[in-house]
């Protein structure tokens, strides 16, 4: 048996399904595509289904059925995955790519990236902006 553990604020499995190409043609898809170009718009369960034409139960039903998930599970990680980015490439500050994601406070990210990834979103900026920096390691 073979069991790969997961070291705090190492990017998950699941946010490599997130950044794959989306093909628009499904209602998932097309749901997908809606929350990764709207993450700070309304997408609540029912916002959701009206993008695609359905009840909020039948898109609770899709997908479970093809992702494993909750919608409502899949918008916060999504949230998170654009917030990983935003940290690791700009310099806003927390409070700014809370906001800009959606999260709508610093606290809420916070608790969302101790809960999905186990660091704080300052730590996981600290340890991305300190490993990609070529002075790192210089005297």
């Amino acid at each position: 048996m073979v069991v790969r553990l997961t070291l705090p604020g190492e990017p998950s499995p699941f946010t490599a399904t997130l950044a794959v190409q989306i093909d628009a043609t499904s209602p998932i898809d097309r749901v997908r595509r809606h929350i990764l170009e709207n993450p700070c718009g309304d997408l609540c369960l029912t916002a959701l289904a009206s993008v695609v034409g359905v009840s909020p139960r039948h898109l609770s039903r899709l997908f479970r059925a093809e992702l494993g998930i909750s919608p409502t599970a899949y918008v916060e990680c999504a949230r998170i995955d654009i917030a990983r980015r935003l940290l690791e490439e700009c310099s806003l500050p927390i409070k700014a790519i809370s906001h800009a994601v959606g999260f709508g406070s610093t606290a809420t990210l916070r608790r969302a990236f101790q809960r999905r990834i186990g660091v704080s979103p300052m730590d996981y900026r600290l340890r991305f902006q300190a490993a990609g920096s070529p002075e790192v390691g210089k005297d």
